[in-house]
Order: C-alpha cells, then sequence, then structure tokens
C-alpha cells in the first residue's frame, strides 16, 4: 500500500529550527487561550445580546465540542497533504473566525463563528507537535516540545485572567479582535519560516466514510460527558448511546478500508497506548482540582475572586519555569524518569492540597498549588516526546492530533468527574442533596473536597504504574532488537 511521504525537509533545506518553534507556539497559545478567556466575558456577553444563561453557555462549549470532533480529521488531513499546509490553513480559518467574533450582533452569529474559529483551531493545533517533532533532532526534541506544552498551558491557564483585564477596559468583542492582528502576523512569519511539504510521489485516499462517522460520533460523547455534570438524564444516556454506536460503526468501516483515517493497528503499539493513557488519566485529574480550587479559595477560605485569581497564578507560572526545564531534563537523561518523578510530584502535591484547612495560610496554599503544577510542568514535555517519538514519520499528525483529542477529553472528564465527586460525597454526608457550598458548613465541603482530590491522585498513581511498564516494556524491546 503506498504511503504518504514525509513533509520533511532535507537538513540542507530546513529552516532555524527555532523560529520554526516560535511561529508554531504562537498559534498554539492563542487558541488555547480562547479555550477559556471566553468564560470571564460570558456574563458582560449575555447582557448585551439579551439571551438566558444557558444559551451564552454555548459560546464556550462550541469551542471545545468542535475542537474535540475535528481534530483527529485534521491530523490526518496533515499526514496526507502536508502539516504545515493544514498549520497554516489553521491559522488563516482561525483569525478569519476570531474577526467574524467580535463582529457578531446575536448569539446564533457567534456561535456559528466560534465554530469557524474552532475549526482552525483544531486544524492547527493537530499538526503543531508533528511541526516540530520533524524540525528538531531527537536530542533537542524533549526541550522543544516542553515548550509547546508550557504554552498548551498558559494558554489554558491565562484565558480568565488576560479576558478580565480586556473586559474590564473594552467591550467583550475585544477578546476575540486582539486575535486578529496576532493571527495575521502568525500567518505572514509562517509563509517565510515554516519549512515546505515535501510533494508525495503518490498520496493515499482519504478516509471520507471514517471521517463521516468520526466527527459525530465524537461529538456527541463529548457533549454527553460534558452536560453529564448537570445530572444523570434519560437524554443524555441516549446521546452516550448514539455517540457509542457510531464509534462501533467508525471501528467497522476502518478495519475494512485500504486507507483508514485512523490505522487502528498503532494502538498496538504497546509505548504509544500505554503514554497516551497516561497521558488522559493525568489531565482528568487537572481538569478536576482546577475547577474545584477556586471554590476551596473563595468559599472555604473566604478569599476575594481577585485575590482568589491571583493566587492560581501560582499553576501557569510554575508550569512555564519547570515545562521548558522538563523537556530539556529529558534530553539529557531520557523521558520515562521525568515522567515518573513528575508524576510522583503532581500526586503528592495534590494530597497535600486536598488536605488543606480552610484556614490554611494563603502563602502554604500558594506553594502546594506550585508543587503540583510543578509536577504536572515535569511530566507533560517528556510525556509528549514519549507519544511523539513512538510512531513513524508518516503518522506524526495522527498522533499529534490524539494528543489534542486525549486533553481535551481528559479535561472534560476532569471537570464532570470532580464536580460529580464533590457534590456526591457532600450529599451523600448531608444526607440531602447538596449542589452548591452549604453556608455555615466549611466542614462539609472540605470532606468532599478532600474526597474528590483523594480519587483524582489514583488515577495519578496508575498513570505512574502505567508509565514504569512503559519503562520495562521499551527496555525488552530493546533487548530484543
Amino acid at each position: 500500500m503506498p504511503r504518504a511521504i514525509s513533509s520533511a525537509t532535507t537538513p540542507s533545506a530546513r529552516p532555524n529550527k527555532w523560529i520554526v518553534l516560535l511561529t508554531v507556539v504562537l498559534m498554539t497559545f492563542m487558541s488555547t487561550l480562547d479555550s477559556s478567556i471566553v468564560n470571564v466575558a460570558l456574563p458582560a456577553m449575555q447582557r448585551e445580546l439579551g439571551v438566558g444563561a444557558a444559551d451564552i453557555q454555548w459560546v464556550s462549549s462550541v469551542y471545545l465540542l468542535v475542537c474535540c470532533a475535528a481534530v483527529l480529521v485534521f491530523g490526518r488531513l496533515g499526514d496526507l497533504f502536508g502539516k504545515v499546509r493544514l498549520f497554516q490553513a489553521g491559522v488563516a480559518l482561525f483569525t478569519l473566525g476570531s474577526l467574524l467574533c467580535g463582529l457578531s450582533a446575536s448569539l446564533p452569529a457567534l456561535i456559528g463563528a466560534r465554530v469557524v474559529q474552532s475549526l482552525g483551531a483544531a486544524c492547527a493545533t493537530a499538526n503543531n507537535m508533528g511541526i516540530v517533532t520533524e524540525a528538531f533532532p531527537v536530542e533537542q526534541r524533549g526541550r522543544a516540545l516542553g515548550i509547546v506544552s508550557t504554552f498548551v498551558s498558559l494558554g489554558m491557564m491565562c484565558g480568565p485572567t488576560i479576558g478580565g483585564m480586556l473586559v474590564a477596559i473594552y467591550p467583550w468583542e475585544s477578546i476575540f479582535l486582539i486575535n486578529v492582528p496576532v493571527g495575521i502576523v502568525a500567518f505572514a512569519v509562517g509563509l517565510k519560516t515554516l519549512p515546505r511539504d515535501a510533494r508525495p510521489v503518490e498520496r493515499e485516499r482519504f478516509d471520507l466514510a471514517g471521517a463521516v462517522l468520526i466527527a459525530p460520533a465524537l461529538l456527541t460523547l463529548f457533549f454527553a460527558l460534558t452536560s453529564l455534570a448537570s445530572g444523570v438524564t434519560p437524554a443524555m444516556l441516549v446521546l452516550l448511546g448514539v455517540g457509542a454506536v457510531l464509534l462501533a460503526a467508525f471501528v467497522a468501516v476502518e478495519l475494512r478500508v485500504s486507507s483508514p483515517l485512523i490505522q487502528l493497528g498503532i494502538f498496538r503499539n504497546g509505548l504509544f497506548s500505554l503514554n497516551l493513557l497516561t497521558m488522559l488519566l493525568c489531565f482528568i485529574a487537572v481538569g478536576g482540582t482546577e475547577l474545584l480550587l477556586p471554590f476551596y479559595l473563595q468559599d472555604a477560605c473566604g478569599f476575594s475572586s481577585s485575590v482568589a485569581g491571583l493566587a492560581l497564578t501560582a499553576i501557569p507560572l510554575a508550569m512555564a519555569v519547570v515545562g521548558p526545564a522538563g523537556g530539556a531534563l529529558s534530553d539529557r537523561i531520557g523521558c520515562a524518569w521525568p515522567c515518573l518523578v513528575g508524576l510522583t510530584v503532581y500526586a503528592v502535591g495534590i494530597v497535600l492540597v486536598g488536605a488543606l484547612p480552610a484556614t490554611a495560610p494563603l502563602a502554604q496554599i500558594v506553594g502546594l498549588m506550585a508543587l503540583m503544577a510543578a509536577g504536572t510542568g515535569l511530566f507533560q514535555s517528556p510525556n509528549n516526546s514519549l507519544v511523539m517519538g513512538s510512531v513513524g514519520t508518516g503518522q506524526l499528525g495522527f498522533a499529534g492530533s490524539m494528543v489534542s483529542l486525549v486533553r481535551y477529553m481528559g479535561m472534560s472528564a476532569g471537570v464532570t468527574g470532580g464536580t460529580t465527586l464533590l457534590y456526591g460525597h457532600m450529599s451523600a454526608l448531608a444526607g440531602r442533596a447538596v449542589t452548591a457550598y452549604v453556608p455555615g458548613e466549611p466542614e462539609l465541603f472540605l470532606a468532599g473536597f478532600s474526597f474528590a482530590f483523594n480519587v483524582l491522585v489514583a488515577g495519578v498513581l496508575v498513570g505512574a504504574v502505567l508509565t514504569a511498564a512503559a519503562m520495562v516494556l521499551k527496555r525488552r524491546q530493546k533487548r530484543a532488537a
């Protein structure tokens, strides 16, 4: 069966790898920033557009939903037609969507523009790690992917802070319009700095049937998963069933077509699957802990929203410091040990934060949150390198899109799971349904908070076991070779 030829350029024609990284990081930061920046502006949007709270939430939800549904398709298109071409198309589409968002005068128009914007983000982020992986030699790959991972986390965490600053000074449209000049610059710089995709001699056919099935399957499953935080309903169970049926149909199609959208055999690659599963478990914990921490700071501890927001900046700051350092360390000693140590540090941080009382000093809280973030920062860069380094060049687009998909799914599952664990345990202890903080009963919240964190840390520890198993498997493969 003919294979798509790698889009990597020859060493002599390869552009400056650090400029390539800068270009990719710029777009990566913008796209992940827009997954969280909107939330702080939703009240202002609701007032000006004259819609209900349930309706305005779609402005935020649709972005993640479409990214999740489209990212695998764009990853495969990158492998077939060139990762740089798809990345640049994503930058252009994201910039256009940002402009349309800023010009929207009604909720339907805004949601439609967010769909355009999220398609661009999915197109770019599905191929960003593949471009970086090809641009850097193996001995520098960990550091480069660490920088990408750091800016992914920074984008997600800085969204509320940057959005709050913009909305406090300018109309809500500013959170979208600020992307337009940045996107134009990123696209223009990319034309000069990014490597050219090689022209394949013979190209595989695109699996249209698989794409038609996988997008609605993931869209349905992701929507049902995010909605379960509001409670289990018959409608949500039906959606889960529909998503499962579509996913099963997709698998059946992929096993029969000659050029599948996803070569399912890649999951028989033990190193790829184990490291990807570990990533999922880590991001479930990230989603759950980062959802619950603001409630702990404001409800249990009584800090103002501004103080709580300032305290939470310890998380992206710690990741910004440790992420690149973790990548550089993995280039020197290998990726497995930094992953294992990072997960261990993260687990210790989760346990210590979950045990905090309502009277804990702010400095102690900030220090322990920074410890948690340092663990994830140390883990993510080497883990990304392990995932991307375990596949062939022709599968880098798919591997990169799987990283993005696992990140979205993990965060979503963490948000849903964290909410369910917190209020479920509080309800069990109170003997009644509890769906919010109960004034005058901080011990009830702290019990649920600690329970949720202890459950989340169990997943991180399972990830550490999987990392150790991957280390053993890799050692055996080397001996067999």
